[in-house]
């Protein structure tokens, strides 16, 4: 059947897009088509033969010479077979429209002002040829066979085409590399109410997320920064499988905006916009790295993570999958052609990196039955006959096209990369091939093409030329068209790739995805072009060194593209929450982001911010170039508006705090995690920058907080002091300890918490009403059955108990050794005293008396030494630092007594030196350390006789006791502060010497009582009388004996 001029308009999409970015005249014949009998100049003959189109027409790449850095830019092979102009409407958006996806719109006519600014351009673009097959002495017919294969003599012609391969256009010739309508921080601002105050994720998401982000805390202490990169991209990532795991991924996207509709949860909502952000920063290790390529090089473990435009396809394929009419297409039962949408659905399919799908469209389309014949002409049964044929054979080309593409033949997305730019030039030969196959020499073609216009298609062109070119195709004009444009989008053309985008996020993406590497100039003039034009002379690019960084910034310019573009059908809805996060992120505006994020999840957004702050990302976008200051410089240079605040890490974490601290129980499901909300929110403000402002909010936080529980208070403590807030840790122990004193008998846990609090001078005064207790009374204070397990600890087996200690206070536990040693000798002496008359039935003493009473004189000596080493000489020293205070050192000479004049001596000679300096010392001390020693003693022998103590050891625990020198710090134990007024009278409480010692005299059990020689009225210079003459005699003795 012969080729017949169509019928009807060709495919010139009236709803054109191009239309409204450019006010270009269009390229649709104004007037009829021509008569469907003016005779068809397609040659009557068979097709062209398969050297022309056919399988010898795809090159055969050989295995590079080169095996270690990344391959330059180089040409386009040298034939004027492979040239792909990209300046032609043919195959592109121009002539084409979508009717299965929004009308599209159609490219403003080439030979236009885009024509000239492009071709303003052509001696840097020859001057980077130039740079890049010169540099090292690789070009490229140094690879192998290619140089011979395509000839070098047709370079001249290459050279004129060469823009046609280059489809992704210098964007930064058009575009700036950031857009500046819109200020997507004030937009944010507007939208959004204030932040949440209340909590709403689920337990365990939070405290997974806690744990994670302790972990990325934790690595700021590593020195490694390798380590420290891997651990934070680790965290990010575990973050991102945790968080997809409370959200929804499967939902339309509103007609209004992009992302999950107002009806889905505020995680899922954040899921959506951080789940793009993170993995552009730090995208996922690849999962099937080591297979072969399509052109036989070997894939080793080159990159350490998926390439950005498979992270970009598959977050687009998960979270952003608008209605399409691809499933409608693949339902047709004809064949697939016949559908309207079938060509829309095949390059939709190829925007979306759906492979599969498109190759399943191609194979299955059935062109017998085209929805497009008719357009073309050739009736409404379908093609047949010769241009059928010639359908099918371009289209099995196709195919055999994308089944070579990098992506299929060996799961490579690194669109950027080596193979894929083989694979580009290979597209180019196809389009060209193409091109030679439907038009060959068609004098129409040729006599149309010039330098700025390669195939005639400007709108000043006559219309009925162009339609002689459609008539003279053997390939249906539609089938022609859509091939190219889809060959077209496999190089990346923003053209195309705009114009099959169902919205500006499907639009930005793409350009990004597509985008074949290369740099883009920024400003002319400006020092990022200068250092991306000289890392081009030296055969590099930013997106080989640092893909992230460029892909970022490659989103950056393809958003400021999209804006610039002013299309309705692309447009950003600024009412969107969601559409205006995803500006942002494009933007590169962190703050902006944070202010959408943070109305919604609390916990995601400050985990953003501290993953941007622990890798230094986390900076105030701005449309002026002050990298290179920090805030001390911008401070000093008064840069900024004054009271300007940006987005700071410590101020979201702060907020966290608080919505944390309101919360009373986060527990795991599996309640193996219980944590109270005020440990989280110590743990968050652990990790705050400004030390000053931790302090003062868990100073706050901890003033508010009820201390109910021992195990409450050590949380407090444990988290206080592994996060560094000392001054807090110390504060709660004291302020338990002093409620402790003041309403309990637990000694134990009341020491304990004064040596937390590092509080030695209230350690000293509850040891010495212990200390007093044990002497006024003459024995061990509390009794054992009365003893605290905590005080138990202390005495009985102190050195495990604070060397369990010192594994979390080191100081509190060399406060409590210190200490504690008056005490327990204090309580070893009157145990040893008592040890036989208080054995149980069948129990014996683990000494013998005579030894006993010798362990018991020289636990006696020592606690009198101490209680003396502070007035040496007669001269009180308030410096000294005893664990005896003076007040006790007549009750202690008391207690000597009994050790003299015995039938067998039990004090050595140094002992008794040391009671007969005690005594002088004592005697020769100033009045007021007398005195009260003295009121010491009466209490004791008054207690002896059955008075009721001067108050309570509770009472006096909640006096001041201090009676000396300020500059002291010992105190007194007498006096009327803590004794009260004289021996009678007094607390009648429970808490009265009959409770504190079982009953009184009676039930207390002792070896020897010395009290019970002296009268109620006795002084303590009778003691010293007695004692000195004891002392006499037994040195006397001594010195016989010796």
């Amino acid at each position: 059947m012969a080729f017949r001029v169509p019928s009807s308009t060709p495919p010139s999409t009236p709803d054109s897009r191009r239309s409204s970015r450019h006010n270009f005249p269009s390229t649709t014949p104004a007037g009829p088509p021509p008569s469907r009998y003016i005779p068809s100049s397609t040659p009557a003959g068979p097709p062209p033969s398969s050297s022309q189109f056919g399988a010898s027409r795809q090159p055969q790449f050989q295995k590079p010479t080169f095996k270690s850095s990344p391959p330059k830019k180089t040409t386009p092979f040298a034939s004027s077979r492979f040239a792909v102009p990209d300046s032609t409407p043919l195959g592109s958006s121009a002539n084409r429209g979508r009717s299965g996806f929004r009308a599209p719109g159609s490219s403003p006519p080439y030979g236009s002002d885009e024509d000239e600014e492009q071709h303003s351009d052509e001696d840097d673009v020859e001057a980077m040829r130039e740079l890049e097959t010169s540099d090292d002495g690789v070009d490229d017919s140094d690879n192998g066979d290619e140089g011979e294969e395509y000839g070098e003599e047709e370079e001249d012609e290459e050279m004129e085409e060469d823009e046609g391969y280059d489809g992704v256009a210098d964007e930064s010739q058009t575009f700036a590399s950031r857009q500046r309508k819109y200020d997507f921080l004030t937009i944010a601002k507007g939208i959004v109410g204030p932040p949440a105050r209340e909590l709403t994720e689920p337990d365990e998401m939070i405290l997974e997320t806690e744990k994670l982000l302790g972990r990325l805390s934790e690595s700021e202490n590593n020195n490694n920064p390798m380590a420290r990169s891997e651990t934070i991209a680790d965290v990010a990532q575990q973050l991102l499988r945790l968080w997809r795991q409370f959200s929804r991924t499967s939902f339309k996207s509103s007609v209004h905006g992009a992302g999950p509709p107002n009806t889905e949860s505020s995680i899922t909502k954040a899921n959506y916009l951080v789940s793009l952000l993170l993995q552009l920063h730090y995208p996922a290790p690849p999962s099937n790295l080591g297979r072969s390529s399509m052109f036989g090089l070997s894939r080793r473990d080159a990159q350490r993570s998926s390439p950005i435009p498979k992270i970009l396809l598959d977050w687009m394929n998960t979270y952003h999958r608008p209605d399409t009419e691809i499933g409608h297409v693949l339902r047709e039962q004809r064949g697939y052609s016949a559908n309207p949408g079938y060509w829309d659905a095949v390059k939709y399919s190829v925007l979306r990196g759906n492979f599969a799908a498109t190759i399943k469209l191609l194979k299955g389309g059935r062109f017998d039955v085209a929805e497009t014949a008719p357009i073309d002409g050739f009736g409404d049964q379908g093609y047949e006959g010769v241009q059928l044929k010639n359908i099918n054979a371009v289209v099995s080309d196709a195919i055999a096209l994308i089944q070579e593409c990098p992506a299929v033949a060996s799961d490579d997305w690194d669109v950027k990369g080596h193979d894929w730019n083989l694979f580009r030039k290979q597209v180019s030969q196809t389009i060209s091939d193409l091109r030679e196959f439907a038009e060959g020499d068609s004098p129409n073609r040729t006599s149309q093409q010039s330098e700025s216009d390669p195939f005639g298609m400007s709108a000043s062109h006559n219309n009925l030329t162009m339609q002689s070119r459609k008539a003279e195709s053997n390939v249906p004009w539609s089938i022609y068209e859509n091939l190219l444009v889809l060959y077209n989008q496999l190089l990346g053309s923003p053209d195309e790739i705009l114009g099959i985008a169902v919205d500006w996020t499907e639009a930005v993406l793409g350009l990004a995805i597509w985008w074949d590497g290369d740099d883009e100039d920024g400003p002319k003039g400006s020092l990022a072009a200068s250092r991306r034009s000289l890392a081009r002379s030296h055969g590099t690019r930013v997106a080989d060194v640092t893909p992230t960084s460029a892909y970022r910034q490659k989103l950056c310019s393809a958003l400021a593209r999209v804006i610039e573009m002013n299309d309705s059908s692309l447009s950003i809805n600024v009412s969107s929450p969601t559409d205006v996060g995803l500006a942002c992120i494009f933007d590169g505006n962190l703050e902006g982001l944070a202010y959408i994020l943070q109305n919604w999840s609390v916990v995601l957004v400050t985990a953003v911010v501290e993953i941007a702050s622990a890798d230094n990302w986390l900076k105030p976008a701005s449309n002026d170039d002050v990298d290179g200051f920090d805030k001390s410089d911008l401070m000093v240079l008064s840069y900024g508006r004054q009271g300007e605040k940006h987005l700071d890490k410590d101020d979201m974490l702060i907020r966290y705090a608080e919505c944390l601290r309101r919360k009373d129980i986060v527990r795991s499901p599996n309640l193996q995690t219980t944590q109270e909300g005020w440990e989280l929110a110590i743990q968050v403000v652990g990790r705050l920058d400004d030390e000053n402002l931790a302090n003062e909010f868990i100073g706050r936080m901890l003033r508010s907080l009820e201390l109910s529980s021992r195990e409450r208070v050590d949380k407090i403590l444990d988290l206080c002091t592994s996060l560094g807030f000392v001054d807090q840790s110390n504060t709660v122990a004291e302020k338990y300890a002093d409620q402790l004193r003041s309403s309990t008998r637990n000694y134990g846990d009341t020491l304990l918490y004064y040596a937390r609090g590092h509080q030695p001078q209230k350690i000293q005064e509850v040891l010495q009403i212990l200390v007093s207790e044990c002497l006024v009374h003459s024995v061990s204070y509390p009794p054992v059955p009365d003893l605290d397990d905590r005080l138990k600890a202390f005495i009985t087996s102190p050195q495990r108990t604070l060397t369990d200690l010192s594994r979390t206070d080191l100081e509190a536990a060399q406060l409590l050794s210190t200490y504690l040693s008056g005490y327990a000798t204090v309580r070893k002496f009157y145990d040893l005293r008592d040890e036989a008359v208080n054995l149980k039935p069948g129990e014996k003493p683990s000494l013998r008396p005579m030894a006993r009473k010798l362990a018991a004189a020289n636990a006696l000596m020592v606690l009198i030494s101490s209680a003396s080493s502070s007035i040496r000489g007669g001269l009180y020293d308030p410096a000294v630092e005893t664990v005896i205070q003076v007040d006790v050192l007549l009750s202690l000479l008391g207690e000597a007594l009994v050790f003299v004049n015995q039938p067998k001596r039990a004090l050595t000679l140094p002992h008794l030196y040391a009671l007969l300096a005690a005594i002088e010392d004592l005697q020769t001390a100033p009045s007021l350390i007398y005195k009260q020693a003295e009121e010491c003693f009466a209490t004791t022998l008054a207690t002896a006789r059955g008075a009721d103590p001067p108050g309570s050891p509770r009472s006096r625990l909640t006096k001041s006791t201090s009676n000396l020198t300020t500059a002291s710090s010992q105190f007194s134990l007498v006096g009327s502060s803590m004794l009260g007024e004289g021996s009678s009278g007094g607390d009648r409480s429970t808490e009265n010497s009959g409770v504190l010692v079982k009953g009184g005299k009676s039930e207390a059990k002792r070896a020897w009582d010395w009290r019970g020689g002296f009268d109620k009225a006795a002084k303590g210079e009778d003691v010293i009388r007695l004692l000195r003459l004891g002392i006499a005699e037994e040195i006397g003795r001594a010195w016989v004996e010796e």
